[in-house]
């Protein structure tokens, strides 16, 4: 399949996947020979690129990562509309993605600015799925291992939120604080997503397992059974972790968005009763060290730029401002509040 501009298109090719609108309705379905009628309405509807069918693959190596994460974006929208029509899900699309978001990892300068700066450009279960892919494959490098494993895990962080195509857009996007009887809704999308993936041979148990009990916490509050204890899945454990990270750190229907220092700290203290901590203590270490050099925004409102993180506290960094110095290790009363990009 080769993904293509609309206005480039001319009658007679053939679509390669279901077109949905920007309200998830179905247009247009695979195999639809393009009529000129087509594409005026296409146009009409703004709708920028489709997938036609063509002997090139869905998405080549060695490309930036704008255009993976935008191609990422759009087939995880294509295969999640399309498995709420009941049309089965395809390996070839999500072992492609996976391999390219794995390359990415391994490859992109600055991986965490890439991924804010993309991070408006879609609905939030889409960007969250892909999110979540990248991190657990990050994650799981910083662990050291192996290539299937990165492998299955980008397909875990991809898959982990399937189960809510099941949920009602109404209750998933929500502005307000969900009722209780919404919130027992939106918890079903763990059973669902694994009563679906497990209906495919070629999705490991372990990928199952995680949308499952990504949600899972070792005090026994989480759901969808309360199990108490650490997980010993890697991909569960993994998966947990990225699923809250990117959720704090990112604008959704009910909440706004916070820093990753505020993230990491919020992770860090669910490390003590909730997610496992060999993991949480991994990306505790590693994430902000990914912010120095980084311009930020201080609670005072001030502007500065991080250029030291003390180990031993890592969310807590020496700020410059101008001529000042901020040590949020010793100065509790400053907070950052965003990373400028």
């Amino acid at each position: 399949m080769l993904k293509i501009k609309v206005n480039s298109l001319k009658p007679g090719v053939t679509l390669g996947k279901d077109l949905f609108s920007y309200d998830s309705k179905l247009l247009l379905s695979k195999g639809t020979i393009i009529t000129r009628e087509h594409l005026d309405s296409l146009q009409a509807r703004n709708i920028e690129d489709v997938f036609i069918m063509d002997s090139k693959p869905i998405i080549k190596s060695g490309r930036q990562f704008e255009d993976v994460y935008s191609d990422s974006l759009d087939v995880v929208r294509s295969f999640m509309l399309e498995a709420k029509l009941g049309k089965p899900l395809e390996f070839d699309d999500i072992s492609a993605i996976t391999g390219l978001l794995l390359e990415q990892v391994f490859e992109a300068n600055d991986l965490f600015r890439q991924m804010r700066l993309m991070k408006e450009k879609d609905d939030y279960l889409f960007t969250h799925s892909v999110n979540v892919a990248l991190l657990c494959i990050l994650m799981g490098r910083w662990l050291k291992c192996e290539h299937e494993t990165l492998k299955e895990l980008g397909q875990a962080g991809l898959l982990h939120d399937i189960g809510k195509i099941f949920i009602d857009d109404s209750i998933l996007n929500k502005p307000e604080k969900l009722t209780d009887a919404e919130f027992e809704e939106v918890k079903k999308h763990t059973l669902q997503g694994y009563n679906l993936l497990t209906q495919y041979k070629w999705i490991t148990g372990n990928v199952a397992n995680a949308a499952l009990m990504h949600h899972e916490r070792a005090d026994g509050s989480g759901y969808p059974m309360g199990t108490k204890g650490y997980s010993k899945n890697l991909c569960v454990s993994i998966v947990a972790v990225a699923d809250v990270y990117d959720a704090i750190t990112s604008d959704r229907a009910y909440s706004t968005k916070r820093s990753p220092y505020t993230a990491a700290e919020i992770l860090w203290q669910d490390s003590f009763g909730k997610l496992n901590p060999e993991i949480s203590k991994v990306f505790y270490d590693k994430i902000t060290n990914f912010y120095v050099g980084n311009e930020v925004l201080l609670s005072n409102n001030e502007i500065g730029v991080v250029i030291y993180v003390d180990p031993s506290q890592p969310t807590r960094p020496i700020v410059m401002v101008g001529d000042n110095f901020y040590n949020l290790a010793t100065d509790r009363s400053i907070t950052i509040l965003e990373i400028i990009d």
